[in-house]
């Protein structure tokens, strides 16, 4: 398997890089992903309104995402239109995507913690239950929520203006993405038809490779802006790169960092072209959860009092590397449910 990126792959990250410097800031940012740039139709086959591309630019995408900390709801919207590709039938797919593509509409993934049950009344699916965290639940104009119906789990798309939908927002520990609860009260849902449960445990791999990709992201920022500072900032008439402890702290970042890289990769192409998702997905998870928060614990080390300050944005690739790390189960549940699979 080859670890590099195509030319045209190269050259779409240092585009998408490179918009976001300039425009992360600005107002409209998620109108112009999806408008401008369609990031959500990335990986979405074309009859669909998409780009027809593969895992590995929607990786790509987020991995750039993450490094620009961009505050918009890219990857539980695409958790969502994942669950409806690999669940939903072509009716349901025609439907559904082109409004999430385009950013007409938003979709939420409300899947971190299962805890909805599925009932059949007079024909049609009705749901019961809560979850969060819902990542930007609070602006999702539907949600994808897997729920167990007989012993099975199955998709189901919830509107979230049908009745007995309530949706309220959370305390987040990470500002640039809010969180919320989704409660269900016999709220009607239309159940995704066109696939199986291993169908979903797949969708949830995918999505431990995304937020692993968005994580890499983050840890390369933070070491970008600790070589930066380190080179810059002076003690005794010499920049404090010069010192052994700083050299080390730097060398380590790296280091994590290199190896991050290789299993989101080694994960994403897998998701491609190969069989081993199962093993590669929660390795990645695992792998770029503990990178992410040691290299940003070691940034705000390295840059001292000012990275704890509103005026630097180092606290918020903290908050965001420790959510994030927590998202669809710890470290060491992932740890644990590789081994499981593994057979180990």
């Amino acid at each position: 398997m080859d670890f590099r990126y195509s030319t045209e792959q190269d050259d779409f990250r240092a585009s998408l890089r490179g918009f976001l410097c300039q425009h992360a800031a600005t107002p409209g940012l998620w109108e112009k992903l999806c408008v401008d740039l369609e990031l959500p139709g990335l990986s979405v086959p074309a009859e669909y309104g998409g780009a027809g591309a593969t895992l590995l630019e929607a990786a790509i995408a987020c991995t750039e995402l993450g490094r620009a900390l961009c505050p918009v709801p890219f990857l539980g919207n695409a958790f969502a239109i994942e669950t409806i590709l690999r669940m939903g039938d072509s009716g349901q797919c025609k439907s559904l995507l082109p409004g999430l593509l385009s950013g007409a509409r938003v979709a939420a993934f409300a899947g971190s913690e299962p805890g909805v049950a599925a009932d059949l009344r007079h024909g049609s699916s009705v749901l019961t239950g809560e979850c969060s965290p819902v990542l930007h639940g609070h602006i999702a104009d539907l949600f994808v929520v897997p729920a167990v119906l007989g012993g099975e789990t199955a998709g189901y798309v919830v509107r979230a203006d049908t009745p007995g939908v309530a949706v309220g927002q959370l305390p987040s520990f990470d500002p640039t993405r809010p969180v919320a609860k989704l409660r269900l009260t016999d709220a009607p849902a239309e159940a995704l038809t066109g696939g199986t449960a291993a169908d979903l445990e797949r969708v949830f791999d995918v999505a431990r490779v995304l937020v692993a990709a968005e994580m890499l992201g983050g840890a390369e920022a933070c070491l970008d802006m600790a070589v930066e500072y380190a080179c810059n900032r002076k003690q005794f008439d010499r920049p404090i790169g010069s010192f052994q402890a700083i050299k080390h702290a730097c060398a380590d970042m790296m280091i994590e960092i290199d190896a991050t890289r290789a299993a989101v990769m080694f994960a994403v192409m897998t998701a491609v072209s190969g069989d081993e998702l199962h093993i590669a997905a929660p390795l990645a998870k695992a792998q770029a959860a503990d990178t992410f928060v040691q290299c940003a614990e070691a940034a705000i080390q390295i840059h001292g009092g000012i990275a704890f300050t509103w005026e630097h944005s180092l606290h918020l690739y903290y908050r965001r590397a420790k959510t994030t790390a927590a998202l669809f189960g710890s470290s060491a549940q992932h740890r644990a449910l590789l081994a499981d699979r593994a057979g180990l």
